[in-house]
């Protein structure tokens, strides 16, 4: 029935329309090509909007809607218009040209095609008007049958015939703004270029075929079961599991995943993203295999100020300890030459060749957890720049900075981590957890430790006195009205970075010396990366050890920040 009532209001616009391009009356006319060119204008800002709107503002396709745009308002302005089935022609033959040079680069979706569709029809209902009002003037029967209402459709229908053979069908996918070059206030940790980790993180849980409890348990990924939101939401999917579908992965990754193993290369620079791909990275595996990834991406180290880690996907191990006979796990990496090498940006926007570069290693992921890689101190401004850089991601990770979720503050110590820190791999870690994971050396006086352990807390040290505020660069702040609230259900970024906010006197803030994680032996909690047991683990299933005690030197840069900016480069 529904289909039929569809089917029916299309007929009713199109006839409507082509009626009007069968009517002699000039005023009749007049105002029909007033009405479709409105409708021209509208639909193309429409288009035009939403691709801005979710960043894949395609250049080719912006270039028809303006055309389109342009016509429209040709029309409704211009009085005298000698030409006007001319411009038509060319003005449909251009856009169509445009969006089969776009298909052919990048493929085509359903979505896509619609919009293209309805902007060519609109265009060829005009064209028809003015034809069949030539047809009247001029009384030229031999192009009657450019009149008739079946003519469009079969131009329509050529059109769209021509763009669906220009290019592949196409999925929608934000890798090409992921691995746009583009960098914001983007921290770098030393002043020389390397690698700082490229362990395995887990395995085989990473392109699911679906994401069930059953589908997560068989893979060996850990379920959440059992959760509760405090909103009365149903959870999110990355509040239940840390497992991922392989549908996903194209949406963000380069390549695919088909139950792969994940494992994060954290770089001492950000890297230049349009630079990064499966072939820069070479790995050695403790048997002696070479392999490459199956995917690669940004993903969830997306935001602009972020960006120093790369997180890519394939077979590279399994489950047993280093110790075992049959253990497997990656033990090197070289970054190596391909058509376009791997680019590290540093101080001054520099440009580093990464290739030659390597890390080894020989621990499992399933020997020790995450642990720290950096930890630097900076002043806090009025606005937290470079956060975010993926539109569909505001609103609902961000904003996640610590201007967005306190009030007050000096400092941001912001962490780097090996990998995705959970409480156990699943569960999210919260902006209020400062005291279950962390505290903070600094020194008195006299050079003796001050250990900042809880928030809210005046700690008197050298220069003043320092209080921790919480942890941000996590997620939203909490917020009842809005149903967020720190608890299993929050919706948290998992990425490779956490910043501790203080607040404090500049004189004490220099004499901060560490952050330590006393993890489970200190009598603290430990973190884990997201193959984790979770809170409810599968009886025999094997998971990812606890992170260690660690204790992280910290990087004063409050006289120079340590950042660095870049421009997309397309």
């Amino acid at each position: 029935m529904m289909k039929k009532a569809i089917f029916y209001c299309s007929n009713c616009f199109i006839n409507k329309c082509f009626k009007f391009s069968v009517k002699g009356d000039l005023t009749m006319r007049i105002n029909n090509i007033k009405l479709i060119a409105v409708l021209l204008i509208i639909w193309n800002i429409l288009d035009a909007s939403l691709h801005i709107i979710i960043q894949m503002a395609e250049t080719l396709r912006i270039c028809g809607n303006i055309i389109g745009i342009l016509v429209a308002l040709y029309l409704l302005i211009v009085t005298s218009k000698k030409h006007t089935q001319y411009i038509l022609t060319i003005s449909a033959i251009a856009i169509l040209l445009l969006n089969i040079i776009h298909i052919s680069q990048h493929g085509y979706m359903i979505p896509s095609l619609l919009f293209i569709g309805v902007s060519l029809l609109l265009l060829l209902i005009l064209l028809q008007i003015e034809i069949r009002q030539s047809v009247l003037i001029l009384k030229n029967t031999r192009i009657i049958y450019l009149t008739k209402w079946w003519f469009t459709l079969i131009a329509l229908f050529v059109s769209i015939l021509l763009l669906v053979l220009s290019g592949p069908f196409g999925r929608l996918s934000f890798t090409d703004l992921l691995h746009n070059g583009e960098l914001v206030n983007a921290d770098y940790w030393s002043l020389e270029p390397k690698i700082l980790s490229a362990g395995m993180g887990f395995d085989n849980i990473i392109g699911i075929d679906e994401l069930t409890q059953e589908a997560v348990k068989a893979a060996g990924g850990s379920w959440n079961e059992g959760l509760i939101c405090t909103n009365g939401e149903e959870p999110s999917n990355g509040n239940l599991t840390s497992t991922v579908s392989a549908d996903g992965i194209p949406l963000f990754f380069k390549g695919y995943a088909d139950y792969d193993d994940g494992l994060p290369v954290v770089f001492s620079w950000p890297v230049a993203t349009e630079t990064v791909d499966v072939t820069d990275f070479k790995f050695t595996l403790n048997t002696g295999d070479v392999v490459f990834a199956n995917s690669v991406g940004m993903i969830p180290n997306w935001e602009l100020n972020e960006r120093n880690t790369v997180v890519l996907f394939g077979d590279f191990g399994n489950r047993y300890t280093s110790d075992h006979p049959d253990a497997v796990f990656p033990v090197r990496l070289d970054i190596v030459k391909d058509d376009r090498p791997l680019l590290l940006i540093g101080p001054n926007g520099f440009e580093f060749n990464a290739v030659g570069l390597s890390w080894t290693t020989n621990q499992s992921p399933y020997d020790l957890g995450p642990k720290l890689v950096g930890a630097k101190l900076n002043h806090i401004n009025s606005t937290s720049e470079g956060e975010g850089g993926l539109n569909i991601f505001n609103g609902i990770l961000t904003p996640n900075d610590e201007v967005s979720l306190y009030d007050e503050g000096d400092f941001r110590l912001r962490l780097l981590t090996t990998g995705g820190f959970s409480p156990d791999g699943v569960s999210p870690l919260l902006p209020n957890m400062y005291e279950d994971f962390f505290r903070i050396h600094a020194l008195d006086e006299n050079g003796e430790t001050v250990y900042l352990e809880e928030i809210g807390v005046d700690y008197h040290v050298a220069g003043g006195t320092l209080r921790i505020i919480g942890l941000s660069d996590l997620g939203k702040k909490e917020d009842p009205e809005a149903g967020i609230f720190y608890d299993g259900c929050y919706i948290e970024d998992r990425d490779n970075y956490i910043d501790i906010i203080i607040a404090g006197d500049e004189a004490a803030a220099r004499n901060i010396t560490y952050v330590e994680i006393p993890g489970l032996e200190g009598g603290y909690n430990a973190f884990y990366n997201p193959g984790g047991p979770g809170p409810s683990p599968t009886e025999g299933v094997t998971y990812t050890a606890p992170g260690p005690a660690d204790l992280e030197p910290v990087i004063i840069a409050l006289d120079d920040p340590w950042r660095v900016s870049r421009k997309p480069t397309k």
